[in-house]
C-alpha cells in the first residue's frame, strides 16, 4: 500500500507482518571454547537473560525508513525543545505534515532529558509518535547519562503500554552527535527491553529496532547476550555479559563514580601515606579532601 507525500511522491508503507524477526536471523557461534580465548571462569555461571522464544519472537530489526512503518508508533528521539535538525527527526517533522508542528507549538511545547512526550502521527502510517531526549554524553557524569538513557527507554514503553499500544518502532536514542558511545547505549538499550518484554509481554506484538547500517552491526553483535536464540547463545552470553547487566528493570547498578577535579586550582594535590592490611607504606593521591578514584 501507498500513502501521498504532500508533494505528490509515493511513500511506501511497510507492514509490521512484513519485518523479518530476531528468530528468523541466523545465529552465529564465533568462538567454540572461551574458556581459552577469555580466561578460565565465565562472568556468569548461568546467563542473567535466558532463551526466551517468546521474546525472540516480539523482536524486529528494520534498516528502512522510520517514517514508512504502519505501527502504533514510532519513536522521535529530539531535543529538549523539540527542533532537532537530525535527518530523522526533520524526515518524521515533513512527512507528519503541518498539523505535527502545529500540536507541539500548541500543546507539548518541549520535552525534559529523559521524558517522553506523544503526539498524533498526522500524515504518517504511525498512529503516534512517541518524542523523547537523549542525555548529552561525558564521561564525568557516565553513571547520570546512563541513568538518563534507561529512563528515554523505559518511559517509552511504559508509555506505549499505558496507550494499548502494541508496536512501537525504536530508533537510536542515544545519538552520537550527543557524544554517546553506540556500543554502551546499545547495552542499555537493549537489557531495558528485555527486562521490559519479560514482566509485560503480553502487552506488545512487536517492538522494532530502527537502525542504520553501523548500529546493525553493533546490535546484531549484542542481541544474542539479551535475547539468545539458542543454548549456545546463552552459553556465549555468560562470557561476554558485561559486570553491570542492570537491575530488575535494566538500570545501572554500577556505583556513582567521584569526578576528578584534578585541574580546579582550588584544590591542591598531595600524597597522603597508609599502611596496607600486609604492612607496607605506600602513596595514595588525593584531590581536596578525596580520594581520586582511577
Amino acid at each position: 500500500m501507498r500513502l501521498m507525500e504532500p508533494l505528490g511522491v509515493d511513500l511506501e508503507v511497510i507492514e509490521v507482518s512484513a519485518l523479518k524477526r530476531w528468530a528468523d536471523f541466523p545465529t552465529q557461534h564465533r568462538f567454540s571454547d572461551y574458556s581459552r580465548a577469555l580466561g578460565n571462569a565465565a562472568q556468569y555461571s548461568a546467563s542473567p537473560f535466558p532463551c526466551q522464544p517468546l521474546l525472540n519472537n516480539k523482536i524486529a530489526l528494520w534498516t528502512g525508513d522510520l517514517t514508512s512503518l504502519r505501527v502504533d508508533a514510532i519513536v522521535n528521539s529530539t531535543n529538549e525543545t523539540m527542533d532537532d535538525n537530525s535527518p530523522v527527526c526533520q524526515r518524521i517533522f515533513h512527512r507528519a505534515g503541518p498539523g505535527l508542528t502545529k500540536e507541539i507549538y500548541n500543546e507539548i511545547k518541549e520535552c525534559k532529558t529523559g521524558e517522553v512526550k506523544t503526539t498524533q502521527g498526522h500524515n504518517l502510517p504511525a498512529r503516534f509518535i512517541i518524542h523523547t531526549v537523549g542525555p548529552v554524553y561525558n564521561i564525568k557524569y557516565q553513571t547520570a547519562a546512563e541513568n538518563t538513557l534507561h529512563c528515554c527507554y523505559r518511559n517509552i514503553l511504559q508509555k506505549a503500554r499505558e496507550l494499548g499500544l502494541r508496536s512501537v518502532a525504536l530508533p537510536v536514542v542515544n545519538s552520537v552527535r550527543r557524544s554517546y558511545p553506540p556500543e554502551a547505549g546499545a547495552h542499555i538499550a537493549l537489557r531495558t527491553v528485555r527486562r521490559f518484554l519479560e514482566q509485560y509481554s503480553e502487552s506488545f506484538g512487536c517492538v522494532i529496532f530502527v537502525l542504520d547500517p553501523r548500529d546493525l552491526e553493533v546490535y546484531q553483535l549484542l542481541l544474542p547476550l539479551y535475547f539468545p536464540r539458542t543454548m549456545a547463545e546463552e552459553d556465549d552470553a555468560c562470557w561476554q555479559l558485561p559486570s553491570d547487566v542492570g537491575g530488575i528493570d535494566g538500570e545501572p547498578q554500577l556505583p556513582d563514580r567521584q569526578i576528578r577535579i584534578i585541574d580546579n586550582p582550588q584544590h591542591t594535590l598531595h600524597a597522603k601515606s597508609r599502611k596496607n592490611s600486609g604492612g607496607q607504606w605506600h602513596a595514595t593521591k588525593i584531590v581536596g579532601n578525596l580520594p581520586e578514584i582511577a
